[in-house]
């Protein structure tokens, strides 16, 4: 009989950051940015978590999730998943994505954008990877 179970990092990997957050990355406006690569060749899911704050609460948070064999990304992928709206109260919100096993193996990013050309958003985009191991009972 085996047993499964997640080995997540020790720590998160942040992947986007704006300025409040403590990075030099540019605020988000109806533009798409993208985060920095999330390699999921070895570790088999990621744990994604978002931080954010908007400049008021016109516009919402519009996320897209973009997938590679590999990290050479040309800014002309298609998404590989539907944009998720995440409604924006003009206040620090967080939300959590979860990249499943199930995605399969590859090379991920989001793009992030506001959805209208009223808000900004200040940002952190931080990255919790694990890997399913398996062991005897």
């Amino acid at each position: 009989m085996y047993h499964d179970s997640h080995l997540y990092d020790a720590e998160d990997t942040v992947v986007y950051q704006t300025d409040e957050y403590g990075g030099s990355h540019t605020d988000i406006d109806a533009t798409e940015r993208f985060t920095d690569d999330i390699d999921l060749t070895v570790d088999t899911e990621a744990n994604v978590h978002f931080t954010f704050d908007g400049s008021d609460a016109t516009d919402d948070l519009v996320l897209t999730l973009y997938k590679r064999n590999d990290s050479s990304w040309s800014d002309n992928e298609a998404g590989w998943k539907a944009a998720i709206t995440v409604t924006n109260a003009g206040t620090e919100t967080e939300y959590h994505y979860t990249i499943p096993a199930a995605y399969g193996a590859g090379h991920y990013r989001f793009g992030i954008k506001s959805s209208g050309a009223t808000t900004s958003f200040e940002l952190e985009v931080a990255v919790r990877q694990s890997r399913i191991t398996r062991s005897k009972a």
